[in-house]
């Protein structure tokens, strides 16, 4: 995995190296939790995806559900997002996945009509997804689903249907009734961060990814090099803020990482976007995270490059070695006959950077250079060991929620439940 950064002058070396010392603390920690793999602290998740039971688990969910080829997964947030962004990537046609997560009756409709077709029912898999067992949008579209599903396919589909959760809820109870499988994850790990606990590892692995490729890169992100990498970063995002930088740019350059940005932007907003910090002060420094591709190179760029103020941008990308086209030296693109369509893309992620570098715009760059499935898991544990560090150098807390529980109690209130 190649890194490289353009930084504006008041972003100096020396400041970073401070800010990376800041952390030597808060790092011997982290190393010291997942060396002992201490389920009862939150940046356990960065540990879980090792635990022998995991992959126990996941060999017997592969076996059982070998001849699925459509995985419905039901949750929100958290709880999907990971999972998309990975498949969105390593999609090769194996296994279909469709996502229901926000509450929509044209969305499920949309997808029993698709399931009409599948005439047997060990071809389905349904994962259905809360931690607590309360999530609304989960609950709703899950009973649906599973009501109509039985429908069609009688009894039999909780035999093909997991619920995962944290352990001892109702929702986890429920499922054991219908004779559904039943998964935990580990209670300590909140949604966001779960990616490698069997929230992520179990939809994977009926999507036949290659799970333990990325394990194994997830668990490499917890070297010292790897570290030391996810330090500086979180330290430019803090410097960046506290310049009264308000806009991070996650410009998926490769556009099949677009769910990577929404992952990323879920575990950015949620863990550094606090009311008040740890000590009750407000918060007054923030960056708000939004996702580009290069669809909007021609409008996201003309804003960026025309001076637009506060942006720091955030390119990660990957070179396609499968999919290549040679382009027809004869016809409508003779200029551009001598190269390849990869070539043209490599070309054009170059003209960006050099623009970026000649308007002065600060910018971090991130390039896969490794086997997908190991580089996935490398680079999303990096992105949560930094968020995680970003949130001790402001002196919040990366790991509760406390504001995205208003809505839930509102809408509840409402329906009077």
């Amino acid at each position: 995995m190649r890194f490289s950064y353009f930084d504006i002058e008041a972003i100096t070396e020396k400041k970073i190296a401070t800010g990376v010392k800041k952390l030597a603390d808060y790092q011997a920690d982290i190393s010291k939790t997942i060396e002992v793999h201490n389920s009862k602290k939150s940046e356990y998740s960065l540990a879980h995806a090792t635990l022998p039971e995991l992959h126990q688990t996941l060999s017997d969910l592969q076996s059982e559900f070998k001849k699925i080829k459509h995985l419905i997964l039901v949750g929100v947030g958290g709880s999907s997002l990971g999972v998309e962004a990975v498949h969105q990537v390593l999609d090769e046609g194996k296994v279909k996945l469709t996502v229901l997560d926000t509450v929509s009756a044209y969305n499920i409709a949309t997808l029993l009509e698709s399931l009409k077709k599948v005439k047997k029912c060990d071809q389905l898999a349904v994962c259905v997804i809360s931690k607590s067992g309360g999530t609304t949008e989960t609950m709703t579209n899950a009973s649906v689903l599973l009501e109509q599903l039985e429908k069609q396919y009688g009894k039999k589909i909780y035999e093909q249907t997991i619920f995962i959760g944290n352990p001892g809820t109702d929702f986890l109870k429920a499922g054991k009734r219908l004779k559904a499988k039943v998964v935990t994850m580990p209670e300590v790990v909140g949604g966001r961060y779960s990616v490698a606990t069997e929230v992520g590892l179990v939809p994977l692995t009926l999507l036949k990814h290659d799970v333990d490729a990325y394990i194994q890169g997830f668990d490499d992100a917890n070297e010292d090099e790897f570290a030391q990498v996810s330090a500086e970063a979180a330290t430019r995002i803090v410097e960046y803020a506290k310049k009264n930088y308000k806009h991070y740019n996650f410009f998926a350059f490769e556009p099949r990482l677009e769910k990577m940005g929404a992952w990323y932007r879920q575990l950015f907003a949620e863990s550094l976007g606090k009311e008040t910090d740890k000590a009750g002060e407000p918060v007054t420094k923030g960056m708000v995270p939004t996702i580009t591709t290069p669809v909007e190179l021609h409008s996201i760029g003309q804003l960026y490059m025309s001076g637009f103020a506060g942006v720091y941008t955030d390119f990660v990308t990957f070179d396609d070695e499968v999919h290549d086209f040679s382009i027809p030296k004869k016809g409508i693109s003779k200029d551009y006959g001598k190269f390849s369509v990869q070539e043209v893309t490599t070309a054009l992620y170059g003209g960006v950077i050099g623009a970026y570098q000649e308007k002065s715009l600060p910018y971090r760059s991130t390039i896969f250079d490794e086997d997908l499935a190991y580089s996935l898991g490398l680079f999303m544990a990096l992105r949560m060991r930094e968020v995680m560090y970003a949130a001790e150098l402001l002196n919040v807390n990366a790991f509760n929620q406390p504001n995205v529980e208003l809505y839930k109690k509102k809408t509840k209130k409402i329906l009077d439940i």
